[in-house]
């Protein structure tokens, strides 16, 4: 958390004080709810790691494009002097301040975990990669980067060196490698959310929100097939270590998901080859997260067996889910 004579400078540029803010989390920023002329808010504060102001405005207009095309995003909310992205300093330390609508309804619940709620994440996710193929060449959300130059995979993995084993970075290099020798195209590759689980969508009646692009680049759509498959699909179902009835629990959601996205999205189907990639990408990009923030000698026992399994996938490239599977039934559910 932010110290509240610090946060009092960040939040002035809203007309807000601390006293108003409502702490939700820290992991890449600092996120709080508030409330500005009678509605609920976001206020997002991030300490400008490896991330520009260029950068957030792009993720911004892509986020206001989306809007205008009938996405149920949560649009950026602008300061009292009309910027909707501020750099401020608080004792030497920079900091980016925006602040976005709060999506109408409720948060995903374990009871909302079946098809259905996996049918509108994939109709959601069908609208996000049908409009950014239309997104114009010279729009100003063109300026986020590419997957391969996320901070995540690289700086990151840099500065951790000396904390993740060497067969693990050589393991994940040579993944990237291997994925960046996919051929780009227009119908599979453009502006993908990078971070879509359900853990960033509210439930308004029938309707699904999508919020969170922080993390929004350049790449093949079937990352965001991987990250929900990875954050929302197999982190659901997993009774702490995989198990032989663990792929019988995935099909019905992944099903689910397809279908949802097969009634207008752009891609025929998915490839096993891809999904697996990226999937053990998402994993790789996890089991790094967690290095970073957390201090790994003191967890529990049970979460560095978990931790382990993690690294042993992205070293030996394989892993629990049956990805031909997977890949088979987008080709048949419509």
């Amino acid at each position: 958390m932010i110290q509240d004579d610090h946060l009092a400078l960040l939040c002035q540029p809203y007309g807000l004080q601390p006293g108003e803010l409502q702490f939700v989390r820290s992991n890449q920023n600092h996120v709080y709810l508030c409330r500005r002329e009678d509605r609920r808010c976001i206020l997002r504060i991030s300490k400008r790691r490896h991330r520009s102001c260029a950068q957030v405005e792009a993720e911004l207009a892509w986020i206001e494009f989306l809007a205008t095309q009938g996405v149920r995003v949560c649009r950026p909310i602008p300061a009292l002097n009309g910027e909707t992205c501020g750099v401020l300093s608080a004792e030497g330390t920079a900091y980016i301040v925006t602040c976005f609508e709060h999506a109408p309804g409720r948060k995903i619940m374990p009871s909302d975990i079946a098809p259905p709620i996996y049918e509108k994440l994939g109709g959601v996710l069908a609208e996000l990669h049908r409009h950014t193929l239309h997104l114009p060449a010279d729009h100003a959300a063109q300026a986020r980067p590419h997957w391969h130059e996320s901070r995540l995979l690289r700086q990151d993995v840099a500065e951790l060196r000396e904390r993740l084993p060497p067969a693990f970075v050589k393991s994940l290099a040579e993944l990237m490698g291997r994925l960046r020798e996919l051929p780009v195209t227009p119908q599979t590759y453009g502006l993908v959310h990078a971070d879509a689980c359900l853990g960033n969508c509210f439930l308004d009646d029938d309707q699904l929100w999508v919020f969170d692009f922080d993390n929004c680049e350049h790449g093949h759509f079937v990352q965001d097939f991987a990250t929900i498959l990875y954050d929302s699909i197999y982190c659901r179902v997993l009774n702490e270590f995989a198990d032989e009835g663990m792929n019988d629990r995935i099909t019905p959601l992944w099903a689910g998901l397809w279908r949802g996205y097969a009634k207008a999205g752009p891609l025929a189907a998915v490839d096993a080859f891809q999904l697996k990639n990226f999937f053990l990408l998402r994993e790789a990009v996890i089991y790094i997260h967690y290095h970073r923030t957390l201090d790994v000698p003191a967890l529990s026992e049970s979460f560095k067996a978990g931790l382990e399994v993690m690294r042993r996938n992205v070293e030996e490239q394989s892993h629990q889910v049956d990805f031909e599977r997977l890949a088979a039934l987008s080709c048949t559910v419509s």
